[in-house]
């Protein structure tokens, strides 16, 4: 069977696309959730499990497991082909191109080094001072297994010297960010040493760099080091744990972001696994993008005097433009992260995150504290940092709430307050900034009645042969549409259809190959779509009345079109004298 075939029968795109969307169900067996390739605040993307396809209504984006994919994550068809096969375990051979082979190549480089890092911590006899490190910190086998966790020693070239005998050249070692060429001489070195190493994966699970943590009595060089920017690591897209996290944020609603990687093990021993962490550095747009596949609530965590407030205030502010609920797990007095925490005191940060608080009522408290708004430089100082979270509000639910919440506080009238908010500015999704998302426009009543009388049609081979023969005349003047019509009926001439085989499914076959493939698809599934939609609540009998009345209300269209069309050649015909056709005109239209 072709691997593309046998992905499609092992993979329910439900699945697949309940990873990215939050799906709802609509009607008997079809979802529905918000689109993830446009802005919208009401659910036009669905999906049809019977049909094992998706479309979106509002940007008339649609298509199956591949296309999502590709459309996604932003792969070529190879690509979305490779990493599918991987999630349903279908062998695909590789199509070798430059980028590709140089990206596999990384790929298989960095789960090696994890691979030999973690072999190094659990077996080498110079890793026993590591081995107590995390000991002393509370990390288990089963938690340094689940992320990778490593040791490399105070040696030159270890890791390069075992990636030179695995096939590696020096230039790949050196390109992948885990040799440094010597300064001195010929050979490379390797990057890390002496290091606790922490592997950074992609929200696929592949590792594509490290952290390497220094360890105690280790004072050569910074604390924590990273991986330089590299063909499949940037810093600004990468989230440490979201491999782990996304599918349960899902369960749960919202997703945890701290600063260090450590953080996110230590929230783990505590049953908090929701959670990422942005790994020192401010949250980006395309990191935000990235969550918002997952959740639209963020918590931050905050220790008491909130330090690290300032740095991830730019963060909050796009989370705001990208309408993320933002909310506050605050720490207690005296420490300094979530790893202290749940080691001194397990249990209670996972009540903090289960009770976490609107992030604008965090920064209330904070910005008020040792403030005296009987004071007028007091009172501006505050206005100062919350008006402009206020205006970065898109709910105007909520920004009326937190408005009159902030006018009573300053003793001042809401009136005057809005005066002051500043107008929200809206961000371009990074993914789109060179690709404009073009939002349909309301179809009209007549081509909405046409897209719901094909998608009954295609429903069976039963439904074709009884009305196809009325449904053609309908469509006669419309060219996308015979092309199809015609494809249809000869899907139908060419045999019976089977559970694994359905009528659509044959038709959508046949488009594979069809120089209109893309716009005849985005027809099909728009029509498949649009009747479960308008059919979904009906019973047989009026879904039946609802056929009949469009197909009357299309062929009275058709019919006082024909009408304006005699109407207006019989003008023309009376202007220049022509008598006998008037008189061959008047009959039609009275007959």
């Amino acid at each position: 069977m072709d691997p593309k075939d046998e992905i499609k029968q092992k993979l329910d795109i439900l699945d697949l696309i309940g990873e990215y969307v939050m799906l709802k169900p609509s009607g008997s067996t079809g979802f529905k959730g918000l689109c993830p390739f446009h802005s919208e605040k009401s659910p036009s993307f669905h999906v049809s499990q019977d049909r094992q396809n998706w479309h979106c209504f509002g940007c008339n984006e649609g298509g199956d497991c591949f296309s999502f994919v590709m459309k996604m994550e932003g792969m070529t068809f190879p690509e979305a082909l490779i990493h599918l096969g991987k999630k349903t375990g279908v062998e695909v051979l590789r199509l070798p191109t430059a980028q590709s082979n140089t990206r596999a190549r990384l790929l298989l480089m960095h789960d090696l080094a994890q691979k030999f890092y973690q072999k190094v911590l659990f077996d080498s006899s110079k890793a026993g001072a590591a081995r107590s490190y995390v000991q002393s910190r509370g990390i288990s086998q089963d938690f340094l297994v689940r992320f990778g966790i490593g040791f490399v020693p105070d040696e030159w070239n270890l890791l390069s010297s075992f990636l030179l005998k695995r096939g590696f050249s020096e230039s790949e070692m050196i390109q992948s960010g885990l040799s440094l060429k010597r300064k001195q001489g010929t050979g490379i070195i390797d990057r890390f040493r002496h290091r606790l190493m922490i592997p950074l994966r992609d929200h696929h699970g592949n590792t594509v760099g490290f952290t390497g943590r220094s360890m105690p009595g280790n004072d050569q060089g910074p604390k924590y080091m990273n991986s330089p920017e590299t063909p499949i690591y940037s810093k600004s897209h990468i989230l440490f744990g979201l491999d782990l996290a996304k599918r349960i944020a899902r369960d749960y609603g919202f997703i945890v972001i701290v600063e260090g990687n450590l953080d996110v093990v230590a929230s783990h021993k505590d049953g908090v696994e929701q959670i990422v962490a942005s790994s020192g550095t401010a949250l980006t747009q395309e990191q935000l993008e990235l969550l918002k596949r997952y959740t639209h609530t963020i918590v931050f965590a905050f220790d008491a005097d909130a330090a690290g407030f300032t740095a991830a205030k730019k963060g909050m502010s796009l989370a705001r433009s990208l309408e993320f609920d933002i909310r506050a797990a605050i720490l207690p007095e005296g420490i300094k992260d979530p790893d202290e925490l749940v080691q001194k005191f397990p249990g209670v940060w996972r009540e903090l995150v289960a009770h976490s608080q609107p992030m604008m009522q965090f920064l209330m408290t904070h910005v008020t504290r040792g403030k005296d708004l009987r004071h007028i430089d007091d009172k501006q100082a505050v206005a100062k940092e919350l008006l402009p979270a206020i205006s970065e509000m898109s709910s105007v639910v909520e920004r009326e709430h937190w408005l009159q919440v902030v006018a009573d506080l300053l003793q001042i009238s809401i009136d005057q307050l809005r005066l002051s908010l500043t107008p929200k500015t809206p961000v371009i999704p990074a993914a789109n900034v060179s690709k404009e998302v073009k939002i349909v426009e309301s179809f009209s009543k007549e081509e909405k009645a046409r897209r719901i009388l094909f998608g009954y049609l295609i429903g069976s081979v039963q439904t074709f042969d009884l009305f196809e023969k009325r449904l053609f005349p309908l469509l006669e003047d419309q060219k996308l549409w015979i092309i199809l019509y015609n494809l249809a009926k000869s899907t139908y001439a060419s045999g019976s259809q089977t559970a694994q085989n359905t009528f659509f499914s044959r038709i959508r076959d046949l488009l594979e190959t069809h120089p209109m493939k893309e716009s005849l698809q985005v027809l099909l599934d728009s029509s498949s779509f649009m009747v479960d939609q308008t059919f979904q609540d009906l019973p047989p009998q009026k879904v039946l009345e609802h056929i009949e009345n469009l197909f009357l209300f299309l062929e009275g269209q058709t019919q006082k079109r024909d009408r304006e069309a005699l109407a207006r050649d019989l003008r023309q015909a009376e202007a220049i004298g022509d008598t006998d056709t008037v008189h061959r005109l008047l009959e039609q239209l009275n007959s």
